[in-house]
């Protein structure tokens, strides 16, 4: 049997790609690397920190948009270790970036959170370790 090494990559279908690169390239400083066309379809790659890529998924609008609960079955979020959420949230707030939950202690998770939106409206966390 193989074994895992880690998350080699996340993957997010995008509604408008220009907005999601400069969201994830502008916003959350992650730095954009090359770009592949497909047939159909093309991909933007992004080096995630401390590990890992992220695939923009581009169909130039062609692809369904579909929405989902917060409860319903599938992907709930995509979470980032920060060193400071309450900055990591004014930073989000300085640029416009929908919050879905304030900065917000979870003493049973041992974590801080603040939850928000890319431009896919993909719940996204910024994640810190309580002292």
């Amino acid at each position: 049997m193989a074994t895992v090494k880690g998350i080699d990559h996340i993957s997010i279908n995008t509604k408008d790609i220009q907005a999601s690169i400069r969201f994830y390239a502008d916003i959350l400083e992650f730095r954009q690397m090359e770009t592949v066309q497909m047939d159909g379809f093309r991909i933007v790659y992004f080096d995630v920190p401390r590990g890992g890529r992220l695939e923009l998924f581009d169909y130039d609008g062609k692809n369904p948009q579909a929405k989902r609960g917060e409860s319903e079955v599938g992907l709930r979020h995509l979470a980032f270790a920060v060193d400071d959420v309450k900055a990591a949230e004014e930073m989000l707030r300085k640029k416009g970036v929908t919050i879905l939950l304030p900065a917000t202690d979870l003493p049973a998770a041992g974590v801080k959170v603040v939850l928000f939106l890319d431009p896919n409206s993909v719940t996204l966390e910024f994640s810190q370790k309580l002292s």
